[in-house]
């Protein structure tokens, strides 16, 4: 019987390494993710662990292995950007001073994500210091917050090309999600003709064109796949301008809309039917303009990932969890369709926290997590 000897969870390395991590502020935008990977690269290189950069110089994202440069089966990622802080007024705590208080760490990105990122390097150090066969992948991503331009150079970058399987560290909990939906941000833009208030009759009105074209978009649903877990599609207008003086009759208006997607439509379909149904609705000087789009992911929950997870989370936590999919996005949106990786997400953390004044994270979740990630790397390093 071949001996297996178990490196052991230093709580105080992943402490300090969160606190470092916090203390660097990597808010995007602007994006400055240049330092925050230093700190990340060093704590590393100090245990041994080499990176190799992907992208932009000031903008990397870090690729290490337990066997300097191997691949195996699984990688476990996370970002290290976070939102900016906002107004400082809305805190009680220095966002980029990470306090601990009732056994919980408080600071911009405690949660979302570098309490996640902590722990994966913990699991890493861990993973290497035991001397195990097969290569265990960790990846720290930029620009997750605004695009997934990281993720998008590692996937072209062909790095991880033949991982099978990965854990997004992303905070959930450690609840166990197995998709998330995909996204189509949107502008209807409406164009018309100015005139004086007191005689619309000799102009077009563009806010009433847009309107039009808006009401027809969000009361005829479009086709899609349903999926238990994924549900169904939502749309939400969240800007909208036109006009510049009240007796003036506006001659453009434009309006930005977010809709979540789900398996059957893709971003660039849906573009496509939507400027259909303007013209065939006879909505004259409108059309839908691309902002940005990303697919609905989904693994099935019978895939080797999502039953290792969910063992781990059941044997770590005593809870058993309840398979679910995200309505927000992750890296999983550009790892999964381009590289073909089926990820689960799973991190600690909530998601309720993240992005909010006085953000935080629990230490026994924190800590929890490490084991979590563990015993999922042990599973597909046999």
């Amino acid at each position: 019987m071949r001996f297996h000897w178990c490196s052991p969870l230093d709580e105080s390395r992943v402490l300090n390494l969160l606190k470092d991590l916090v203390s660097t502020n990597s808010e995007n935008p602007p994006g400055r993710e240049i330092e925050v990977a230093k700190v990340l690269q060093d704590h590393m290189e100090a245990h041994g662990i080499s990176s190799t950069k992907v992208g932009p110089r000031e903008r990397p994202n870090l690729i290490f292995s337990s066997h300097d440069g191997e691949k195996g089966d699984l990688v476990i990622h996370g970002h290290m950007d976070t939102v900016p802080a906002g107004p400082l007024e809305t805190w009680t705590r220095a966002p980029f001073e990470p306090e601990i208080e009732n056994g919980r760490v408080y600071g911009r990105g405690t949660c979302d994500m570098k309490g996640p990122v902590a722990a994966l390097a913990e699991t890493l150090i861990m993973y290497t210091e035991e001397r195990n066969e097969k290569p265990l992948v960790m990846l720290a991503t930029s620009d997750e917050e605004s695009g997934c331009s990281g993720a998008k150079a590692v996937a072209a970058s062909g790095l991880l090309t033949g991982i099978k399987y990965g854990v997004c560290a992303e905070p959930t909990s450690l609840q166990v999600l197995v998709g998330e939906k995909g996204a189509f941000w949107f502008k209807v833009v409406a164009d018309g003709k100015s005139a004086h208030g007191s005689r619309p009759d000799e102009g077009i009105n563009a806010i009433q064109r847009c309107i039009r074209a808006i009401d027809m978009i969000l009361s005829e649903p479009f086709p899609y796949e349903e999926d238990p877990l994924l549900g169904s599609p939502t749309i939400n207008l969240g800007v909208i301008e036109g006009g510049i003086k009240v007796n003036v009759v506006p001659d453009k208006c434009e309006a930005q809309l977010d809709m979540r997607i789900v398996k059957g439509q893709t971003p660039e379909g849906l573009q496509v039917m939507m400027n259909k149904r303007l013209a065939d609705r006879g909505i004259e000087g409108t059309r839908v303009e691309y902002i940005h789009g990303k697919p609905a992911v989904r693994t099935p929950t019978d895939a080797p990932i999502v039953i290792a997870a969910s063992d781990a989370v059941h044997m770590i936590t005593g809870s058993k969890p309840t398979l679910s999919a995200a309505t927000y996005g992750t890296d999983c949106s550009v790892l999964q369709p381009k590289v073909g990786i089926l990820n689960v997400v799973c991190g600690p953390g909530s998601i309720e926290q993240a992005h909010q004044p006085d953000e935080y994270i629990r230490l026994q979740e924190l800590y929890d997590s490490v084991r979590v990630y563990k015993r999922i790397a042990d599973h597909f390093s046999e």
